[in-house]
């Protein structure tokens, strides 16, 4: 395994978000976003309306903070409706926040969210979706959509990639040419990484991507990821789960997520 520095690669610090100013952004994946005009429309709606709120709103977060370090799983769990998918939406820049700071880190500076147009931040900063959302058509199709936007036409499809992907998880390349609408939930899931790691993000944050996955596909898909978590310097994996026992001989960090409150138990796993 490659000796890379850990540091960080993304860090926030006292995210709040209140839970009467969610926007209506598609639940999809990080190139199926609003445009960048209407997300700054809407960014500036919402600071208008804090400015106003009432005291009375329900909070979702709660001053949460925390740190994803190159070549490290954090692992982050809690019961459903604690928060734990609206913070992958947070760091993602599919929801915003009333207050707080999220930044991508490199070794010289650090890249505030609201300073980078949301195409290129959510090019770095990739949500896997629990429900994938695929269009007519084949498995190649989907694979090649991301490359019809204008934030990605100067990239180039690679066929080849794809191929040595699936060997990986244990498939034969004949998926690629069924239709996307006679796949099972699990295969729906692999299409849905393959489409996004294909772009090279830097951070991938997973909302339970195995739950629609049987046992079998899931260890192929627990040991492809952490591998690509290693093969390259500066990526990092944020992983939401409710089975940990698969996850957590990998994990190097865990949170938990209590009624919009997170905390870090990494040293209560050591010590237990």
């Amino acid at each position: 395994m490659p000796n890379f520095t850990t540091s960080p690669l993304l860090s926030f610090d006292n995210i709040w978000v209140h839970g009467s100013h969610h926007l209506p952004i598609n639940k999809d994946n990080s190139f199926f976003g609003i445009s960048i005009n209407r997300y700054k429309t809407l960014n500036q709606q919402l600071k208008s309306s804090i400015a106003a709120q009432d005291n009375d709103a329900p909070l979702l977060i709660k001053a949460a903070g925390g740190e994803l370090l190159s070549g490290q799983l954090t692992l982050l769990t809690g019961h459903s409706g604690s928060g734990k998918s609206i913070l992958l939406r947070v760091l993602a820049g599919l929801v915003p926040y009333t207050t707080g700071d999220v930044w991508l880190c490199d070794k010289y500076k650090r890249l505030n969210s609201h300073d980078m147009p949301a195409t290129q931040w959510r090019a770095k900063v990739a949500l896997l979706a629990q429900h994938p959302q695929l269009v007519e058509g084949s498995v190649l199709d989907n694979l090649k959509l991301p490359y019809t936007f204008q934030a990605h036409q100067h990239r180039v499809f690679d066929i080849d990639w794809h191929v040595e992907q699936l060997t990986l998880l244990g498939r034969n390349q004949s998926l690629l040419h069924l239709s996307a609408a006679h796949l099972s939930g699990g295969e729906r899931q692999l299409v849905n990484t393959l489409r996004l790691l294909q772009l090279q993000p830097q951070i991938l944050l997973l909302d339970e991507p195995t739950a629609a996955l049987d046992e079998e596909t899931a260890h192929y898909f627990i040991r492809w990821l952490t591998q690509w978590l290693t093969a390259e310097p500066k990526r990092a994996l944020l992983w939401v789960t409710h089975d940990t026992n698969a996850i957590m001989p990998f994990t190097n960090k865990h949170w938990l997520m209590q009624s919009g409150v997170l905390t870090d138990i990494s040293l209560n796993d050591i010590q237990s």
